[in-house]
């Protein structure tokens, strides 16, 4: 085990403060509420139990007079035995319904939690930079924010059971100690020792919690991999060797459910046994102290009640601290990604709103660079401009750098080296929302939601888009196949865009990025789905789009390249020369 996994419990209780700290953020009404709800339950339910004495007492000796503490002499003959039962169950009553009302404020606290975190981190990776976001698996991004996040939850949830369990046995043991604190007192170091001993699982428990996040990531890696290669498991016939990847994958998971379930319940049995001889020890020391056989059987339910409820608080320490390494990987991933932001928090853009000098290139390149982390990948030197209402083609063998250009033209990426100038000026990180609203971008590979072939067109643009506009979009694509389906605009696509072609989806792309009506717009290859037919109806639309429109794109055909007014060669990183 690696020594991060090795937890100290300060680095639990910071865990636990996150928790904390989240609710009362969320609302600190909401946390004071709770706390008073602990508070009434652990009175009542003390008060319940000081009745458990005169009841036994009035069973044994209805006569006697007796001493209740916190309450004084009572004589026994004064009060029916039907009253000290009719307010025991009243009382257990009022507990019964504030404890209701405190699980249900529990479990809307851990809803809001879960919401909040897995909200808050999940909008920090949006806003990373996105070399931050390439240097992680989108499987564990995913797993985190909601496995994750659940488990975060559950973690939540614990803690406040806990705090529960914690208040009804401190109750407990005061009205024990009330009744007899010799015997008692005797009675608790024993469940303290006890307690003590089950409290030593608390940081195996933490390190099964690391263990299950990381084989549960590995987990929804092999099934991200799986569905995202099912084309050609198939085509292969690779079946088994998938299917065993996924089943050594479940096994791995379910093993450390199985090593945490075997240590608890061992624990457990060994506690119990202890328990059990302890309350027998007990009942000799009372018998020894003349102690009332009365007062001995309501030590025992005291005693009793009070080991499980220590039992309980253990058992809940532990899956504690089980779930708590999710809290610290879904705050350490928010850290991270806002660490990484792209736009510093508060920046703004000085950018003028007034029109640029129609001679200024839109993008001028001046000795950019870039390099992966932890790669020799990437682009340097790079020096060419894209004039404004042109068509710019970026051509080059596969590894070249076109990809990653287009990424430093759209922002995505920031160069390490030289300068990037928009309109003239550098793009600035503060500026890069501004920039944002004026590029449009279809990708090779076609990403479509399982939606209608509106919800398709529209989720990219910041303003309301109307029909009309959405079918001029997609007639300026040469996507005149979408006036023949069934529902037109309605018409549902299926899971990416399943009920439409290759080139059907690459269309759609194309008319969603025309849509936002975009200053400079970056096509990753975007005609290598279409026929030629519609390949060629796509660069006619491309040739009536500028000036309007300033259009970077990434083309190995060479009637892309024909079509473009200016084509930049690229070789190993670098703008290849002649």
């Amino acid at each position: 085990m690696d020594e991060h996994q090795e937890p100290t419990f300060r680095e639990l209780l910071g865990d636990i403060g996150t928790l904390i700290g989240q609710a009362w953020r969320l609302d600190p009404g909401r946390l004071v509420l709770q706390v008073i709800l602990l508070g009434l339950s652990g009175f009542i339910g003390g008060i319940g139990l000081l009745l458990l004495i005169p009841i036994v007492n009035s069973v044994a000796d209805p006569s006697a007079s007796i001493t209740v503490p916190f309450f004084g002499a009572m004589s026994l003959g004064s009060i029916p035995l039907s009253a000290l039962l009719g307010a025991f169950v009243v009382l257990t009553v009022i507990q019964a319904l504030i404890m209701r009302s405190s699980q249900v404020n529990t479990t809307r606290m851990q809803q809001e939690i879960v919401d909040r975190m897995r909200g808050d981190a999940f909008d920090a990776v949006l806003a990373a930079r996105w070399d931050f976001i390439l240097q992680r698996r989108r499987s564990d991004v995913i797993e985190i924010v909601t496995t994750g996040a659940a488990r975060s939850g559950m973690a939540f949830q614990q803690l406040l059971q806990g705090a529960v369990t914690a208040m009804l046995a401190a109750v407990t043991a005061l009205v024990a100690l009330a009744v007899s604190p010799a015997v008692v007192g005797v009675a608790l170091l024993g469940v303290v020792l006890v307690a003590s001993l089950r409290l030593l699982g608390v940081r195996p428990s933490y390190r099964l919690g690391i263990m299950f996040g990381e084989r549960n990531r590995h987990l929804q890696s092999v099934m991200a991999d799986s569905m995202d290669s099912l084309r050609l498991i198939r085509a292969h016939d690779a079946s088994p060797v998938w299917n065993r990847r996924l089943t050594d994958a479940f096994t791995d998971a379910r093993e450390v459910q199985l090593a945490s379930t075997r240590r608890q319940s061992t624990v457990a049995a060994v506690s119990s046994v202890a328990l059990a001889a302890a309350a027998a020890i007990l009942v000799l020391l009372a018998v020894r102290l003349n102690v009332p056989a009365t007062s001995i059987v309501v030590i025992l339910l005291l005693v009793a009640r009070l080991t499980a409820q220590v039992q309980q608080l253990a058992t809940t320490v532990n899956l504690l601290a089980t779930f708590l390494p999710s809290v610290t990987d879904l705050t350490s991933l928010a850290e991270e990604a806002r660490l990484a932001a792209e736009v510093p928090e508060g920046s703004q853009s000085t950018r003028s709103i007034e029109p640029p000098d129609p001679s200024t290139p839109l993008l001028d390149f001046r000795n950019v660079g870039f390099r992966y982390p932890n790669s020799d990948n990437g682009v340097q030197g790079l020096t060419f401009i894209v004039p404004r209402g042109e068509v710019t083609a970026l051509m080059g063998h596969s590894g070249a750098g076109k990809s990653t250009t287009a990424d430093l033209a759209l922002g995505l990426l920031a160069p390490s080296t030289g300068e990037l100038l928009v309109d003239g000026l550098a793009l600035a990180p503060a500026d890069l929302r501004w920039w944002r609203h004026h590029v449009a971008y279809v990708p090779q590979e076609t990403v479509l939601l399982p939606g209608t072939l509106r919800d398709n067109l529209v989720w990219s643009t910041p303003h309301d888009i109307t029909d009309e506009q959405c079918w001029s979009a997609l007639d300026r694509s040469a996507a005149t196949f979408a006036r023949d389906l069934p529902e037109g605009l309605d018409t549902r696509l299926g899971d990416r865009g399943l009920r439409l072609s290759g080139g059907e989806r690459q269309r759609v792309a194309i008319a969603r990025a025309l849509l936002r009506e975009p200053s400079l717009l970056v096509l990753d290859e975007a005609t290598s789905s279409l026929d030629d037919e519609t390949e060629s109806a796509v660069l006619d639309l491309i040739a009536h789009l500028v000036p309007a429109v300033t259009v970077l794109v990434i083309a190995h055909r060479q009637s892309t390249l024909e079509a473009a007014d200016h084509v930049v060669r690229l070789a190993r990183g670098s703008v290849a020369l002649g």
